[in-house]
């Protein structure tokens, strides 16, 4: 892992660690935060929610996508809650530049997408139907534009 986490202000009543796994994917650090920080206020989340994002390839995401999902391979965004406020989210830095090539966004903006997709899973959102699918990808995305930390690769 990379040595230090990027932790959102303490004023702001959320404790959001982000830990990249990789030293390349470092510079996603700052951008993830301020999304995941807005995602928490803009649901209304309670004081001293703590959330922990994971910033992986695409080999260690598959290890946790078989052991807790059943599901052979990688896959793009994880979450799991845990006994404190909240829980964590793990993101696949490859997958997100794959996605972020296939629909037209930067890769920066991609992974700030699935960290936001997988706080809002934490918050209670489903996506299992088209009708919730397309309700979550619309909160994500006003989110992730709202946040201004999202600039092109």
């Amino acid at each position: 892992m990379s040595a230090d986490p990027v932790l959102a202000s303490a004023d702001t009543g959320f404790v959001i660690d982000v830990l990249p796994t990789d030293p390349s994917f470092d510079r996603f650090g700052a951008s993830v935060t301020r999304c995941v920080e807005l995602a928490l206020r803009a649901e209304n989340a309670p004081f001293g929610s703590q959330v922990a994002v994971v910033l992986c390839d695409d080999a260690e995401i598959a290890v946790y996508h078989e052991r807790f999902m059943r599901i052979t391979g990688p896959t793009d965004v994880i979450s799991w809650p845990a006994d404190a406020p909240l829980g964590d989210v793990m993101v696949s830095c490859e997958t997100a530049r794959r996605q972020a090539a296939a629909y037209g966004n930067s890769w920066q903006r991609e992974v700030c997408v699935l960290a936001v997709h997988g706080t809002l899973h934490l918050l209670g959102w489903d996506d299992h139907s088209p009708t919730e699918r397309h309700a979550m990808q619309v909160r994500v995305d006003s989110i992730v534009d709202g946040c201004g930390a999202v600039t092109p690769d």
